[in-house]
């Protein structure tokens, strides 16, 4: 079982993005069920940046299609790491909308000179993933 976080920049039209986004996330949540993946998608309108759970080689799959997406540019791949239970068990893929403020986090990931950057970007990206698909009390 492997945890894996990717950020990309958006290709998508600002006037297209809703609908486009939609279906990325109902056609996820079909895949991913399907896959044994479960998931976070973040879309901020001109990033994408994704936590991705399940086996390895069904991560692997989706992420040579996401590699040639063209909806996607600049993807990075900022974590992969085994993980021996999930954050983010009850979802196939939860979805959080645009957000100027996940977008500068997102934007910082793309650019991070340092591990050490990198390394609290990725941190604080996965910690709101597992925030927005949390359970209410």
């Amino acid at each position: 079982m492997y945890r894996l976080l990717y950020v990309s920049e958006s290709r998508i039209e600002e006037a297209d993005a809703q609908s486009v986004v939609s279906r990325i996330v109902e056609h996820a949540q079909i895949n991913n069920a399907l896959s044994g993946l479960t998931g976070a998608l973040i879309f901020t309108g001109q990033h994408f940046a994704q936590v991705l759970e399940g086996p390895r080689e069904a991560i692997h799959t989706v992420m040579a299609c996401i590699q040639t997406d063209k909806r996607h540019s600049n993807v990075v791949v900022v974590d992969e790491t085994p993980i021996t239970g999930r954050l983010l068990a009850d979802w196939q893929m939860a979805y959080c909308g645009p957000s100027q403020f996940v977008s500068r986090h997102v934007t910082r990931l793309l650019h991070a000179t340092s591990q050490s950057e990198r390394q609290r970007a990725t941190d604080w990206l996965t910690e709101l993933a597992r925030q927005f698909t949390a359970k209410p009390f």
